[in-house]
């Protein structure tokens, strides 16, 4: 309880650092969303899940960030992202445990293409194919491998996850964030600002692989077991 405590109230504080703008539209991705992998990494797939739920859900309530029905449908994206990277780092346990990891992001893609968007920009999520791949591949690694070698891999696993299920709120409720006229337009802005989407979750994965690593050695000095 006491490290679920510590990572939600830090991811709360990241909050109030002014995040990225969302491209063609109203809102901004928050930074503190790239240390939400970490979250699944450190604690296991549902405590890091719950973290991320907690720490969202403070920032809501925070003077800056007043609840919203734009901040109340994004609200899962970091839980998705916290389970799927805690997922796809579980060595132990049963191997269907992992391959929970590969589902997620195999029905965030498949929802994709069940969209109108998606259809006609079938390019579009080349980067969270590349996803579901490494969260294939890592289903087959053995138990032996260290955490901290995979941080890199579950994190961008994560990050899309949560990306893949922000593009699919924001194709569902397009009218919150654009002029109803633009909305005919979302294909070819999805495929416009696709090498923007992929840098940034680029960095976003620098970012959570380096508080990873260090966080994940800081617990094993302290003797707590990562994912326990």
């Amino acid at each position: 309880m006491s490290m679920i405590s510590v990572l939600a109230a830090t991811y709360a504080v990241l909050t109030l650092i002014p995040g990225i703008p969302i491209i063609g539209g109203k809102g901004r991705i928050n930074l503190a969303a790239s240390i939400a992998p970490v979250f699944g990494i450190a604690l296991g797939p549902w405590k890091g899940a719950l973290a991320a739920l907690v720490g969202t859900s403070i920032a809501l309530v925070l003077p800056s960030g007043t609840p919203t029905p734009i901040g109340l449908l994004f609200l899962p994206a970091p839980v998705i992202s916290s389970l799927v990277a805690g997922l796809a780092s579980s060595r132990g346990g049963s191997p269907y445990r992992r391959a929970a990891a590969p589902c997620i992001l195999g029905a965030l893609v498949a929802g994709w293409y069940a969209t109108w968007v998606g259809r006609a920009a079938p390019l579009y999520p080349v980067p969270h194919i590349v996803a579901l791949a490494l969260a294939l591949a890592l289903w087959k690694l053995p138990k032996r491998a260290r955490t901290e070698y995979l941080v890199p891999l579950v994190s961008y696993c994560g990050l899309m996850a949560d990306h893949m299920y922000g593009n699919l709120a924001f194709i569902q409720f397009a009218g919150l964030f654009m002029p109803v006229e633009s909305i005919p337009g979302l294909p070819a802005l999805f495929m416009a600002v696709l090498p923007i989407s992929v840098a940034e979750r680029l960095l976003m994965t620098a970012i959570a692989s380096l508080v990873g690593v260090s966080l994940l050695k800081a617990m094993r000095v302290l003797g707590i077991e990562a994912g326990a």
